[in-house]
């Protein structure tokens, strides 16, 4: 990427960040707005007519966010070509993959094609699956392997092979997402080194906490023995690497793996309360930290752009459960922990 689209790509960026990503006193304005400001602040208010159930309610707003982050997550892609293009495409790709992880459940489940239609993301065009094809596959191995003559053939054939061997949904689900991160590891590799290194510092911080998550669900939810979950881990964080994911998955309980994370991921996570849903949130509010950090500092236009987008999907996702929130008449208590703000009384989990 030349200097004058290097200096035209950051700029684009830079002035959609002012324009859209929340500022602290714009989330605390929502919290406090009654949800039919809410709503027509981000043009839901047809979304919030009487008699609407609950269900279709949510599945509306939903759509009209992804809409939403497609939408730009195709604006920003207009400065970019080659290897940092192909980066910034892959990572929306998530998407595709949670569409077909719900085929897949709906295969599974064996439920109505209708049924499983309904709990499809509405996509662009250009990242649709070939939704009618697999609906009418009789089973998750026909899906996958109708799935292997088009672009995702390498995470179909790979997710098949997992399923046809463990005959259950659990290790499927994780194998799509780990084949996810492993692919987007690969687009990085493939860019020139002045990109690289900043892309693979800030997905390295992506891949901590999802592999953190992971580790903690396989090992202390699901009960996995140690070998199994290490397997399900892509070791490539900045700071959870092979060798230090290999001491964590030892660990006897959570709580020890938290005492055990090395360096600032761990000083992030020191409490003496821990728990699943606290530590996510803390993972969160550090990925909101290092993306902002990302987005003024780094010298990479694609980083940015990536930082751009895991703040805007964060933002989506607590207007989202503000929204839900509000709609279930939660308390203002639990509405500010569910978007990751900590109650006033209580000590805070990070410095």
């Amino acid at each position: 990427m030349g200097m004058t689209t290097q200096i035209y790509a950051k700029t684009r960026v830079a002035v959609m960040a002012a324009e859209r990503l929340l500022a602290d006193p714009e989330l605390e304005s929502l919290l406090q707005a009654p949800l039919p400001q809410v709503l027509e602040t981000f043009g839901l208010t047809a979304a919030g007519e009487e008699g609407m159930a609950e269900r279709v309610f949510n599945r509306t707003v939903e759509r009209v966010f992804i809409r939403l982050l497609m939408q730009e997550h195709a604006t920003l892609l207009l400065p970019f070509a080659g290897p940092q293009r192909d980066v910034l495409v892959y990572w929306s790709r998530k998407f595709v993959f949670f569409n077909l992880k719900a085929l897949i459940r709906g295969k599974i489940n064996e439920m109505a094609e209708v049924q499983i239609a309904d709990q499809l993301h509405e996509l662009p065009r250009r990242m649709q699956l070939p939704h009618e094809e697999l609906l009418r596959a009789d089973n998750p191995s026909e899906l996958l392997r109708r799935l292997e003559q088009g672009p995702y053939q390498e995470i179909a054939r790979q997710a098949r092979k997992v399923y046809e061997e463990k005959n259950e949904p659990f290790s499927l689900d994780a194998a799509i997402d780990r084949l996810y991160y492993a692919g987007l590891l690969k687009h990085v590799f493939t860019t020139d080194a002045d990109e690289q290194r900043p892309l693979l510092e800030f997905l390295g911080v992506l891949l901590d906490h999802q592999n953190l998550l992971w580790l903690l669900r396989y090992r202390f939810v699901y009960g996995l023995p140690p070998s199994e979950t290490y397997y399900l881990l892509v070791p490539n964080g900045r700071l959870l690497g092979r060798h230090t994911l290999m001491q964590l998955v030892e660990q006897g309980s959570f709580e020890e793996v938290i005492a055990a994370l090395p360096g600032s991921l761990g000083r992030w996570l020191e409490d003496d309360d821990n728990s699943p849903s606290r530590v996510e949130r803390a993972l969160e509010r550090r990925a909101v930290s290092e993306a902002r950090h990302v987005l003024r500092r780094s010298p990479s236009a694609a980083s940015r752009a990536l930082a751009y987008l895991t703040l805007r999907e964060i933002d989506l996702r607590r207007i989202f459960a503000i929204v839900q929130g509000k709609v279930l008449g939660l308390d203002a208590a639990t509405l500010r922990f569910a978007v990751g703000q900590e109650l006033p009384e209580e000590r805070r989990l990070w410095a």
